[in-house]
This record gives structure tokens, sequence and C-alpha cells, in this order.
């Protein structure tokens, strides 16, 4: 197949899906209301599922150590700034989700498997693995309803309680334990694999959609969309450099690796940061944010596809 239709079968859907968030805004198809109903399926629902399956078919090597090792210290840094001291300087709720985790499922995948095939895909999926570990508490915490001051002890009674972490946890069990191999050769695994992966569908469309119905650059926002996105961009081109550095000191490193930290560093932030919002400000900055690192992301996507040729 023609390289410009393989781009194309990835890049046309996604803009596709938010322009309709777009349109059903505009012309009032979906209320603000329908929409964070929307949002909320795909959070309490479909995202759980998504971390079981992930959990559970995680598979490790040498090269995946290398990787999570490298990257996970730096997105650590990356949420406690926005947790610390990036929210006293912008106040917005869901501040923390645009730095703890970039959009690997639904592009970085993807793309990654364009430049160098299927097999290859899971160099991007485990470094959506590591930063779960950011995303989980950054999650449980943005969604925890412990009151206005809560202390210490709520949140992380809420962050244990979380079916974020649950289900992750669960995953990681059975995968390790062998668990998960044993329902698969019962014919269970494939059940319940199949149950999750069914209720997750929808995720990727419904977190698309919101940003384009949230995604607003009117004269009130668009300053601190600008700054928040150039924020981004700079914290995590300095993360690609010195990854990129510490790779140096490692010999007979697979280039391939170096790539896959390359587009991981050039992605949006999570989709999912507009749905952590709690009020219309917190919607529509993060939504904007993702769809100008959006276009970012696919202006550097497109130089690595002609380096990588």
């Amino acid at each position: 197949m023609d390289p410009f239709f393989s781009v194309a079968q990835v890049i046309v859907p996604i803009f596709a899906a938010v322009f309709l968030g777009v349109y059903a805004r505009k012309h009032g198809h979906i209320t603000w209301e329908g929409n964070q109903g929307l949002q909320r399926f795909a959070i309490d629902f479909g995202l759980p599922c998504i971390l079981f399956n992930s959990c559970l078919t995680a598979r490790i090597d040498e090269g995946s150590l290398l990787t999570m090792g490298l990257v996970l210290p730096l997105v650590i840094l990356s949420t406690l700034w926005a947790f610390r001291r990036g929210r006293k300087r912008f106040a917005y709720h869901n501040l923390p989700m645009l730095f703890a985790a970039q959009e690997t499922g639904m592009i970085g995948i993807p793309l990654f498997m364009i430049l160098f095939g299927a097999d290859q895909a899971f160099r991007v999926g485990i470094l959506d693995l590591t930063q779960t570990a950011t995303v989980i508490p950054t999650i449980a915490v943005l969604t925890a309803d412990a009151g206005k001051n809560p202390t210490l002890g709520q949140i992380g009674k809420k962050v244990i309680a979380s079916p974020f972490l649950l289900a992750s946890l669960l995953g990681l069990a059975l995968n390790l334990s062998g668990a998960g191999d044993w329902l698969n050769q019962m014919g269970a695994g494939q059940i319940i694999t199949g149950v999750t992966s069914f209720i997750s569908q929808p995720v990727s469309t419904v977190m698309l959609f919101s940003v384009g119905y949230n995604f607003s650059l009117s004269k009130e926002n668009r300053e601190e969309i600008f700054r928040i996105a150039g924020i981004h961009v700079l914290l995590y081109g300095v993360f690609c450099l010195l990854i990129q550095g510490a790779l140096l000191l490692v010999p007979n490193v697979d280039p391939r690796i170096r790539w896959s930290i390359a587009l991981y560093c050039a992605l949006p932030p999570s989709y999912l940061a507009p749905g952590l919002g709690r009020r219309k400000e917190d919607y529509a900055v993060a939504s904007g944010v993702c769809s100008v690192l959006t276009l970012v992301c696919m202006g550097v996507f497109c130089c690595m596809a002609a380096a990588a040729v």
C-alpha cells in the first residue's frame, strides 16, 4: 500500500472524530451534560477494561526494562511539577493529566506500526504500560470526591479503592502468576478479554469526540492553551534529549528504541485529560492543549516518516 494512504488510515479517523465533536457542539446535537455522560462511560467503565487488558497481556524483556527505567523517572517528575507547582500558576483541576501521560494508545502505537510494522508495536506499548505508574494515581486523585480540602488519608483511600488501580492490579496478578495462561487454556481467558475489549471499544472515539466538543481557542483561553502547550513541548523535548543521550552510553541499542522514544515524547497528552475536568474551563483548556499538540505530533511524525524511509 502507498505510504501516503497508510498514514491517512491512522490520521483521518482521528481528525474525523474530533471534527464531529466540534460539529455536534456548534449545531447543538449534544448538550454539554450529554457529552459529560459519554465521558463518564469512557472513564468509569471503558478505561478500567483497557487497563486490565493491557496489564494482563503485557510482555516485558530486557529492552523493555531499559526504556521503562529511562522514561518513568522523567514522567514522574513531569507529573509532580504539574501537581505541586503548575496548579499554582494554572488553576485547572485536570492540569496534572496533561503531563502524566502521552496518548500512546490511540496515536502512538498505530503511528509506530506504520513506520516499523506490527511486530514492533510492543516498543511503544511498553511505554504505555510504563506511564500507568503515573496515570493510575493521577486519575484516582483527580476523580476522588473527598471534599474541598481532603486529607492525605482520604485521598489514599480513594486511590486504593480506585477501579483503575484495582483493574490494573488484577491484570498484573493474573499475568505474573500464570493464572491468565491457565484461563486461556481453559477457554475462559478469551471470553474475559473479549468482554473487556468489547466494552472498551468506544473509548477512543468518545475521548476524541470530547476533545473536539470542548475545543475552543477563544480570546478567554487562547493564551493559556498555547502557554501550557509550549511548556509541554519544551518539557518533553528536554526529556527526549536526556533519554537519547543516556542511550549513547548503552552498547548495541536497537535504533527502533530511539525512534520509539522520539515518537513518545512528540505525542500529545492523553485524551483522557479533558474528561477529568470539573469546570467548563477545565474541559476547554485541556481539549485545546490536546488538539494543538495533536497537530504538532502529526508534523513531527511526517518528519520521522521521511527520515525513516
